[in-house]
């Protein structure tokens, strides 16, 4: 059989925890519900700072005091700020540490979630994952790991060891 027992328990629990995982985490961009956004300026410092990675989450409605994110034709990704007030249907949204209020008021539609999840300063090592550099380092490691030859575990299995 290909599978022990015990082997095909663990085979199970990890494909449970990762489809756990992909239902709970899964980024909107490949099919799940999330959003995630690195900040990037101080407009919402002390809450947040350049780097954090946060988590939206879509949800029926939203609040004044909510930190949200908010999509507008001019930029390719979501504003983060805080709702200040709601009117005809419009949101206002500032920055905490800006003096001023954003010029967009969008709708509930084109929010994208607000805040479910601050995940600190991960956004920091995303951006560094996404450097072309840093990616080929990485791909080569792979590649040499895979590629490494191994001792053979069959021999320990026999009750001898590889070299005799």
């Amino acid at each position: 059989m290909w599978f022990s027992g015990m082997k095909l328990v663990k085979v199970v629990a990890v494909l449970l925890v990762g489809a756990v995982g992909w239902w709970l985490f899964a980024p909107e961009t490949l099919g799940g519900s999330d959003t995630y956004v690195v900040v990037s300026g101080p407009s919402m410092w002390p809450r947040l700072v350049t780097g954090d990675l946060v988590v939206l989450r879509s949800a029926e409605t939203y609040r004044n005091g909510e930190i949200a994110g908010y999509k507008t034709p001019q930029l390719q990704t979501p504003i983060l700020h805080q709702i200040i007030a709601t009117s005809g249907g419009r949101f206002t949204f500032k920055g905490i540490h800006n003096s001023f209020v954003d010029p967009s008021h969008p709708t509930r539609t084109e929010i994208v979630g607000r805040m479910w999840l601050d995940l600190g300063q991960a956004g920091r090592l995303l951006r560094l994952l996404q450097l072309p550099a840093v990616g080929g380092v990485l791909l080569f490691a792979a590649a040499a790991y895979a590629w490494w030859p191994r001792r053979r575990r069959r021999h320990h299995r026999l009750g001898r060891t590889p070299y005799g």
